[in-house]
């Protein structure tokens, strides 16, 4: 075959996010702002913190920080307004499930617009969990979007 290309298959560039770069970060290093560790190459939840760590601002404070975020949730509709606490709560559940595993997914922000609901996260993984959760409790209509080139996920549900 030599040089030649396949053209048969599409190759997915790396998305690049501006606030992860493991070689940043020495090993291990601990976010003086939530207590995160990177070790091994990874960020996780450690007790105790390791001797010696380099204290650092992790990716996920920093986009709290700037407000930078990586996904967007917009729930609404009538059953919303009767379901708040139910859902909202159902939303909590979900940040800190996938936090134990990805402790650089979390809620930016929530507001709450009566008949609507805006939720900003760090990274897309978790708005697409908040809306197959919301979904998966009380169906509705979820649309799931990624844009593409972006590392960033819109989510809508709506059930009236």
């Amino acid at each position: 075959m030599g040089n030649r290309m396949r053209k048969d298959r599409l190759l997915k560039e790396y998305i690049h996010d501006p606030y992860f770069t493991k070689e940043k970060y020495r090993d291990p290093s601990v976010c003086k702002k939530c207590g995160v560790v990177f070790r091994d190459g990874i960020f996780e939840w450690v007790e105790p913190i390791p001797e010696g760590a380099d204290p650092i601002i992790c990716p996920a404070c920093r986009r709290i920080e700037d407000k930078y975020e990586g996904g967007y949730v917009v729930l609404e509709g009538d059953f919303l307004k009767e379901h708040k606490e139910e859902i909202m709560n159902l939303i909590k559940n979900t940040e800190e499930d996938e936090m134990a595993f990805r402790p650089l997914e979390r809620i930016i922000d929530v507001k709450d617009e009566g008949e609507k609901i805006f939720i900003t996260t760090t990274y897309e993984h978790l708005a697409r969990r908040i809306g197959e959760a919301v979904h998966r409790a009380y169906k509705g209509d979820l649309t799931i979007q990624y844009p593409e080139g972006w590392k960033y996920a819109r989510v809508h549900w709506v059930r009236n």
